[in-house]
Parts: structure tokens; sequence; C-alpha cells
């Protein structure tokens, strides 16, 4: 009995990822091209051109091939009515099916970053920012090597991800 539980559980699981990210997805397409909010999507392929690239290390190489598409939403100068609308969806999110990774409260923003994982491998990371001074969600997804995720905060210029240099001193 306990193994047919165990497996109807086991079943459920993928069903409970995309219901995650069709909440995620609803995020970014509610708020895509609205006056004030910045939103960038790389697909799998710019990744891979960028993994070719010869001023890369074999690390950034190797991660960047990992990576199937990156989403970022900020909401730099949105409406107040758009940040407040941003707050309660990302809000609505259940989170109980991501693993917390670290929570940093700073300066009335809340910075929480998540991950979904599947055999020791990285397939949804997750950077949720809220409050009064910014609000930004990055999605990575991906079959990723958590080894290699903190590459990405010494590889990224835009303002979101620095944020994983918090990763990368509280290791």
């Amino acid at each position: 009995m306990k193994s047919k539980i165990m497996l109807f559980l086991l079943a459920l699981l993928p069903i409970a990822s995309f219901a995650q990210n069709k909440a995620i997805d609803n995020i970014f397409d509610k708020f895509d091209g609205k006056p004030g909010i910045t939103s960038i999507n790389i697909s799998k392929e710019m990744m891979n051109l960028v993994a070719q690239l010869d001023s890369l290390d074999f690390k950034a190489k190797e991660l960047f091939s990992q990576i199937n598409n990156v989403r970022i939403l900020a909401l730099n100068k949105a409406s107040q009515e758009d940040k407040t609308s941003f707050d309660t969806m990302v809000k609505a999110i259940q989170l109980s099916t991501y693993k917390e990774l670290m929570v940093v409260k700073d300066k009335g923003n809340t910075v929480k970053i998540l991950t979904l994982q599947n055999e020791g491998k990285i397939n949804q990371f997750l950077l949720l920012v809220t409050g009064d001074h910014e609000s930004v969600i990055i999605s990575i997804n991906g079959n990723i090597n958590p080894k290699d995720l903190g590459k990405l905060a010494s590889l990224s210029h835009f303002n979101g991800f620095k944020y994983f240099d918090h990763m990368n001193h509280n290791k």
C-alpha cells in the first residue's frame, strides 16, 4: 500500500512542477511589453551560441550548454499598480514545491532564491525580488549542475543577477 501511495505521489510531481511553471508563465505574460517594464527572454539557441565563444573558459561554456532558457522581468519604472499586481502574483506561487536556497531582506526588498531539482540537477532556478524598491523575477530552466550556478554572477551585468553574489559568499 505504501509503495502505491509513493508511486502516486511521484507521478504528481511533474504536474505540480507544470502548475508552478504556468504560474510563472502567467507573470511573464501579464507584464511583457508594458511601459516601465523590461522583459528579456534568452533561448536555448542563444545559450548554445554563447557557449561557443572563444573568450569563455571551459566552466562558463559548460554552464551555458546546460541552460534551456533564461527569462528576466524587471519592473524598473513600472506603475505602482503594476508593482502591486506583480507582488500579489508572486505571493500566489506555491513555493512549497521549490527548495529554498536563500532569503535576503535588504532595504525594504525581499529576495528569494529557489530551485526545482531532480536527480541532483537544477531544472529551474528562480530568483524573486519583491518590495519597496525593486520587483524582479529571473527564471532559468535547464539541466544545471548546482556547482556551476554561481558562475552566472560573474558572467552577467544585469541588475537582478547581483543577488547571485550572495550565493557565492555564503557557500
